[in-house]
């Protein structure tokens, strides 16, 4: 007697090696990817958005068909039933394991996505569920994606673009889009992270002018076209007058703890958190180092060193208003 297939596996009747099957995977969740965004599944798309070149796409996609997992439509593709099983897991294995990488991991966010990449193919469809239920089923990936039920059915959408956000309102980022994965490492390089409170500012067209949690940042237009925003929930406050972040808080200066920014995760915000750095905490500016080293810090008694990407990530209300 035959085994019966796992739920949401590639069919390996036709013969597909491992990296065959995940290149089958990948063009099936970038096909869900479209469908879920209303985009035609056209070759060049579905080769970008899986990662893809163009041979190991096209070769992906003839392995889809065969195994009757993707059907071509005129000039676009789509998924059968199967191949939707296959790509909701997939899809779901990868956003749950980049949610839980930033949770519980002290790798660079411009790494989520090609670690998840490596990850995803692994998982059972039994190890997604518990993977979901260990992180207490979240809706949103750490970039703000919508991470599917099991079912396949997604969280509504969140926001509007960036660019088309008026100037003088308050926002929060809802979405920072991984694909292109270059353009999303220089966002998070400068510490831009979904759930970061702003309001814009008047700019050029063909730049986006931003206050960020306490900071001014211009964006060029192709970084801010990744980033999709909200109206602030009701407890999200704006960011009140005068906040700046610890790095800028100039020596001799001490000023209050409002929050740790989103761009703090896993091992790094749990040792800030234990060494005091939580809201309501009075923090000193005591030392400098030469050539832009640590600086230090006196919380709840205590002397301590952070580095200028670490202190970067502290929302502080100064006593005084002199900031660096």
């Amino acid at each position: 007697m035959n085994k019966a297939k796992a739920v949401g596996e590639v069919p390996q009747g036709g013969n597909l090696k491992g990296g065959e099957r995940e290149a089958v995977e990948d063009v099936l969740r970038a096909l869900l990817e479209c469908e879920y965004r209303r985009q035609p599944a056209g070759e060049a798309q579905l080769g970008a958005l899986g990662g893809l070149g163009r041979e190991a796409g096209l070769r992906a996609l003839a392995n889809a068909k065969q195994a009757g997992l993707a059907v071509e439509n005129a000039q676009a593709w789509g998924l059968t039933d199967a191949g939707r099983e296959v790509a909701v897991r997939v899809m779901r294995a990868h956003r749950l394991t980049e949610t839980q990488i930033a949770r519980t991991n002290s790798l660079p966010a411009a790494d989520w996505h090609g670690r998840a990449d490596q990850l995803e193919h692994a998982l059972t469809a039994a190890e997604v569920e518990r993977l979901e239920n260990t992180l207490g089923h979240p809706r949103f990936d750490p970039h703000g994606d919508p991470i599917p039920t099991r079912d396949g059915s997604f969280p509504e959408p969140e926001g509007q673009a960036l660019l088309s956000w008026p100037a003088g309102r308050p926002g929060v980022i809802s979405h920072i889009e991984d694909e292109p994965p270059a353009l999303f490492a220089k966002l998070a390089g400068r510490g831009i992270f979904a759930g970061m409170r702003f309001a814009r500012t008047p700019s050029a067209v063909e730049a986006c002018t931003l206050f960020l949690e306490g900071r001014a940042e211009m964006l060029p237009a192709e970084l801010a076209a990744l980033v999709r925003v909200r109206l602030p929930l009701a407890d999200e406050g704006e960011v009140p007058a005068g906040a700046c972040r610890l790095s800028e808080l100039t020596r001799g200066a001490a000023a209050q703890v409002l929050a740790l920014l989103p761009g703090c995760i896993g091992a790094e915000r749990s040792r800030l958190l234990d060494l005091g750095f939580v809201p309501g905490s009075r923090i000193e500016h005591e030392l400098d180092s030469p050539l832009h080293g640590p600086a230090a810090f006196r919380v709840r008694g205590t002397l301590i060193a952070l580095r200028r990407t670490q202190s970067d990530q502290v929302l502080v209300q100064p006593e005084v208003s002199q900031v660096g």
